[in-house]
Parts: C-alpha cells; structure tokens; sequence
C-alpha cells in the first residue's frame, strides 16, 4: 500500500505504480524507480538503479535454484522471487516445505502487490504523507521477523552483522541503494573455515 500512496502523493499516474508492481515485482527496486522520478530524474536512470539494487537476487536465485526445476518453472519462480519469499521458503525445515512455502510466498505477494498498490494509491490520494500512519514501516518489520529464524546460525549472524555494518557505514556516502550491494561483503566474515 506504501508504495501506490507514495506515488499518489508525487502527484505520479497510478499505471505508473501498478505496472511496476505487476512486472517488476520487487519492492526496493519499485521504490527507488518512484522516487527518482519523483525528484525529477528520468526513467531511465531510474530503471538503471532500480538493477543495481535489484543485484542481490543473484544470490537469492542461486539459493532458490532448487526450487524452481523446469523451464516454465524457472521464468515464473524467478518473477516471484522476492525477499519475503526467499526468507520464507528457505527457513523451512525440508526441501518440500521450502519449496511449498517460496511458491505460496511468491504467488500470495505476486496477486495482492498491485492489489495493494492500488488501495494504497486511492488511500494515499486522501492522505497527504502515508508515513504518518506508519506504511513505510510494514515492508522492513516483516523482514525483520523473516530473518530471526536464520540468525540462529553462528556464520549467518556474523555475515549479517557485517553485511549490515557496512551498509550502515556507506549509506550517508553512497547513492540509494548500493550500500545494498555493499552488505554483500559481509558474506566474506560468515565463511565457515
């Protein structure tokens, strides 16, 4: 809902969030695209950082690669893929749940995002700053609940401690986004030797 009531309050046309929410699919890249061209920048430098951010599914598909099998499979399963749905099947106890829960994950976001983006835009045409309810706050919450499960592991905790470490470090210094990329590096201190 963020994200349509934000677009709304840049005055931007709701086809605009809700064509990013069908074909894109990612959040933080569907942020960063609105935000730019709510500043003025143009949609294709928008397009460009929403890429950049939009890097750390190369991981995420490699720790999916399982769970999406087959040719047809594989386009859709990498259109769902998603934080929640990554976190979510990963942190499954079999390989039959996992992939029970990434789909289920990816395709109840895949069908209420643009539903969501559309009440979220009407909403936000009648409330001038959405963070004022504290819509901003519901995507990094449910993250953070995601993740507990994982950080139970020793080299999990130190990589996510270091990876945050340094996106926290580079954030005032870097554009939106790449201290992101950044905490990618953090994967370096949770190497098991």
């Amino acid at each position: 809902m963020s994200l349509g009531s934000l677009a709304a309050s840049y005055g931007l046309a709701l086809w605009i969030p809700l064509c990013l929410s069908v074909f894109v699919l990612a959040g933080t890249a569907e942020f960063i695209f609105i935000g730019f061209l709510a500043v003025g920048g143009s949609p294709i430098a928008a397009a460009i950082a929403g890429l950049l951010v939009n890097l750390r599914h190369l991981p995420f598909g490699i720790a999916v690669n399982e769970l999406i099998r087959g040719k047809f499979s594989r386009y859709f399963g990498a259109h769902i893929m998603n934080d929640e749905s990554v976190l979510f099947g990963m942190a499954q106890p079999d390989f039959e749940t996992k992939k029970a829960a990434y789909w289920l994950c990816g395709i109840g976001i895949m069908l209420s995002w643009p539903l969501g983006v559309t009440a979220g835009y009407f909403i936000g045409s009648a409330i001038p700053d959405p963070k004022t309810f504290g819509l901003d706050a519901i995507f990094p919450a449910i993250l953070i609940a995601l993740t507990f499960n994982a950080l139970k592991n020793k080299s999990t905790r130190k990589a996510a401690f270091a990876g945050s470490t340094l996106a926290l470090i580079t954030t005032p210094f870097l554009a939106s986004g790449l201290p992101i990329l950044i905490s990618l590096f953090g994967l370096i201190f949770g190497r098991k030797k």
